[in-house]
């Protein structure tokens, strides 16, 4: 995976997205439709991420060296491709919140500035 940006690790949604898998790997280990499914517990609707875009995305974060899969073969029920998180992973996550704390002392600043000058407008 390309060297990370500060402006690539903001507020989009697919480094949301890709946080939020990240920290459920971080976790415990996992596969993908379960993932879907958990990331109801990030308050993120499993109807509003098509599985696809998941697949996508574990397939490209494997690619990029943050995750790595191996095929679990069960006895009973179909195989299934079970991701966990890499060390790679992990400094990505934690670069990914530092930046995202940064964004947010920004933004606290620019909305009370802005508060400010409407409460000095409101009150003429």
């Amino acid at each position: 995976m390309k060297k990370s940006k500060c402006a690539r690790m903001g507020f989009k949604s697919g480094n949301i997205l890709m946080a939020s898998l990240l920290s459920l790997l971080l976790k415990e280990s996992s596969y993908g439709y379960s993932l879907v499914e958990k990331l109801q517990r990030l308050g993120i609707k499993p109807d509003s991420v098509p599985y696809a875009v998941v697949y996508r995305l574990l397939r490209d974060m494997e690619n990029g060296g943050l995750i790595k899969s191996k095929w679990e073969i069960e006895d009973s029920g179909p195989s299934r491709r079970m991701y966990s998180i890499t060390d790679e992973g992990k400094r990505y996550l934690q670069r990914w919140v530092y930046n995202v704390k940064e964004n947010l002392k920004f933004m606290e600043n620019l909305v009370s500035k802005i508060d400010q000058t409407i409460q000095k407008e409101g009150g003429n």
